[in-house]
């Protein structure tokens, strides 16, 4: 198994993906209208996602609004009451992301672990980012996208999260590190 490493800069409210020193694709996160609301770009700065954040008060779901370049929409939404666990279906395959304890998130793919999300990483040369470990780089996109949707409307990457304790998040039972 080959894993592919790429680093997330957060600043603000940007989101920037990195392979090496390259950049490959950002997220600005904004407010507009009341809503949150965020844009997904590639490398030549073209919009290729809009993604609106609402909560669906009387279901108690955090809901995800994603368009694409050809206007499809798609929904990521939360599939418990915690909140650390979304799905999406797109083209007929499932994604999932799991929330993790120590910072870490995992996107599945069909049931299968394609990445792995690491906030807590700080090594030297890596300093304010965030890790995304990858099986695949077709999968580079969506993933970066999925992540995107839950960090809408933080500024800092390191702020506190407000839960009252780490037991409410998913247990990784496939750590990749």
């Amino acid at each position: 198994m080959s894993i592919n490493l790429y680093s997330i800069k957060h600043l603000n409210n940007t989101l920037d993906l990195f392979d090496s020193e390259k950049k490959l694709y950002s997220s600005k996160w904004f407010m507009e209208f009341g809503k949150l609301g965020s844009e997904i770009f590639n490398f030549e700065n073209k919009t290729i996602y809009y993604i609106t954040k609402k909560f669906k008060f009387w279901k108690w779901k955090m809901i995800f609004t994603i368009k694409d370049q050809k206007s499809q929409l798609t929904e990521l939404i939360s599939q418990n009451n915690k909140k650390t666990i979304y799905s999406i279906d797109i083209n007929e395959i499932t994604y999932e992301i799991k929330i993790h304890y120590k910072k870490k998130k995992s996107i599945y793919k069909n049931n299968y672990k394609i990445a792995e999300i690491d906030e807590s990483f700080m090594y030297k040369g890596f300093n304010d980012h965030i890790k995304l470990q990858l099986l695949e780089e077709k999968d580079l996109e969506i993933s970066f996208l999925l992540f995107s949707c839950l960090k809408i409307g933080e500024i800092e990457q390191r702020s506190k999260a407000i839960l009252t304790s780490q037991k409410q998040l998913e247990p990784n039972e496939e750590p990749w590190d």
